[in-house]
């Protein structure tokens, strides 16, 4: 876990510059885009020259209200930002997305932004909330946008890039010893879940962390990390603790002490962003790897150690069973990134 001292510097003292890579030619998606770090980063890779930025939103209205303060900002065409609804908590919404996207001409980075915060517990995908959306929701979306990332990189001879947006908070995460057979079914019961030590949160970009380390290694599982191109760069990074909407549910004292510790020590979702773009621009030595602070970081050693690659094969295989059941062959598209 990063010492307090860590934190503070990160937090506080850190120089973030903003991302300079370009993104010329370049279709986008960012999901979760209508506010937050994914409206920021949006702004970021429309600065920096992409062809197409499409805002992944839940809310079509907030999204067109993100549309025109970009395209205000910036000054820039109105042919450039398109604002699609795909919400990923429902299996139906993911499959009209994907349907929208493989109508592209092409698709050469995805960034996984959007997720979810809960105080109280409620099921989505079968099990809590939370893990849910953050982890269950999020692969459903990324796994069926693996072939067209694919087509991208075979037709316009590029690297494309997949980023999901997780936590430093992972290295806080309480995984539960006791889980049974399937770790996703041992949450669909409530007394197996504590939602007051909001473990839940960082439980979820654990989990998270697990399956893109294994995506990775299977998408490429080439250990030669120094060559100049890489079928997907798949990476994930942590963003700081920023000011965003991801807090909404929390109310009373929780919503107080929350609001006053983010006033304290809160980066802005803007500075968050940079950080977002810099993981999604990034080269071919942080595929399978986790950025932090702008700069490629280890993982914690629990994640890298002998039990910790156990628990990586084991969630995700966990998460393959889940997904074929939501959506049965989706597994294929892995395999057929090779």
């Amino acid at each position: 876990m990063p010492s307090f001292s860590d934190f503070l510097y990160t937090q506080l003292f850190l120089n973030i510059g903003k991302p300079t890579t370009s993104f010329a030619s370049k279709t986008v998606i960012i999901t979760g885009a209508s506010s937050g770090l994914g409206k920021e980063a949006a702004k970021h890779i429309v600065r920096l020259g992409a062809s197409k930025v499409i805002l992944g939103c839940r809310n079509i209205s907030k999204g067109n209200k993100a549309r025109l303060e970009i395209e205000t900002a910036l000054r820039c065409s109105p042919d450039i930002i398109d604002v699609w609804q795909v919400d990923i908590e429902f299996p139906d919404s993911i499959a009209e997305f994907v349907k929208k996207v493989n109508g592209l001409p092409r698709l050469d980075v995805l960034i996984n932004n959007a997720g979810i915060q809960t105080v109280n517990y409620q099921v989505s995908y079968g099990i809590e909330r939370t893990i849910g959306v953050n982890v269950i929701g999020t692969f459903l979306l990324a796994l069926q946008l693996l072939p067209k990332l694919r087509e991208t990189a075979n037709k316009f001879r590029t690297t494309p890039h997949m980023t999901f947006v997780g936590s430093a908070l992972y290295d806080m995460a309480k995984y539960p010893e006791e889980h049974g057979d399937d770790i996703f079914a041992w949450f669909s019961d409530k007394s197996h879940v504590n939602m007051t030590d909001h473990n839940q949160y960082n439980l979820s970009k654990l989990l998270l962390l697990y399956g893109i380390i294994k995506l990775a290694s299977i998408v490429d599982p080439v250990s030669d990390k120094s060559r100049d191109s890489s079928p997907i760069v798949i990476n994930s990074l942590d963003p700081c603790f920023c000011k965003t909407e991801i807090s909404g549910e929390f109310t009373g004292g929780l919503k107080i002490i929350f609001k006053i510790f983010e006033w304290m020590f809160a980066r802005s979702a803007e500075e968050g962003s940079r950080l977002v773009v810099t993981a999604a621009g990034a080269g071919r030595q942080t595929h399978g790897g986790y950025m932090r602070a702008g700069a490629l970081q280890d993982y914690a050693p629990f994640v890298t150690s002998e039990d910790g690659m156990k628990k990586t094969n084991y969630v995700w295989d966990c998460i393959s069973t889940k997904l074929e059941t939501l959506q049965p062959g989706i597994m294929a598209n892995v395999n057929l990134v090779r």
